[in-house]
């Protein structure tokens, strides 16, 4: 089983490190009061880890990280405090079952808990949705689990619509429609 487990993610790791180079986003960073808004870089994935670490008590998966080592700018959005650290992050990847749709998964969202509940997340959600919009895909999805009603609310707000139930894990499946360029 482990070997399975072990294919799979090599797989995994292949298709969104060549997906990952064909993305086409804006980079320009925005401010939000005090934070501020930008695209990822490998030089806070330190942080970023280890804030996913705090509010999720697990690590973030293995090959993904190494996926976010080379292509941080095309698959993250960061929120920086004013002394420049991590407050929150959003990190995103391409699912086999999705890339005909050219779709991109928002895998995770977190900000730091101290600043919760000032719409952040929200915000970093917006954010994110700028930079891709009009560039070369087409949507972005992301699951909001049952119990997990911030997650759901801070989705919505953004813009993004429920389209079905998702069994794994179980939850919102939630798309928001891009504008390409094509």
């Amino acid at each position: 089983m482990e070997l399975h487990h072990l294919k799979h993610n090599v797989k995994l790791w292949h298709l969104n490190h060549r997906l990952a180079k064909g993305i086409s986003r804006k980079c320009a960073s925005e401010q939000f009061g005090d934070f501020t808004f930008t695209v990822g870089s490998a030089k806070y994935l330190k942080e970023v880890q280890a804030l996913h670490l705090a509010l999720f008590r697990q690590p973030m998966l293995p090959w993904l990280v190494w996926v976010y080592r080379f292509h941080a700018p095309q698959l993250m959005s960061l929120v920086l405090d004013k002394e420049g650290r991590v407050a929150g992050y959003e990190g995103f990847m391409f699912n086999e079952a999705e890339v005909n749709d050219n779709y991109i998964h928002e895998v995770y969202v977190g900000v730091h808990e101290s600043l919760q509940g000032q719409g952040l997340a929200t915000a970093l959600r917006r954010y994110s949705i700028n930079s891709y919009n009009f560039g070369n895909l087409a949507g972005i999805s992301t699951v909001a689990i049952n119990n997990d009603i911030k997650a759901l609310r801070s989705a919505q707000k953004a813009g993004y619509a429920i389209i079905k139930q998702s069994l794994k894990p179980s939850g919102h499946y939630l798309v928001y429609k891009l504008t390409t360029y094509h």
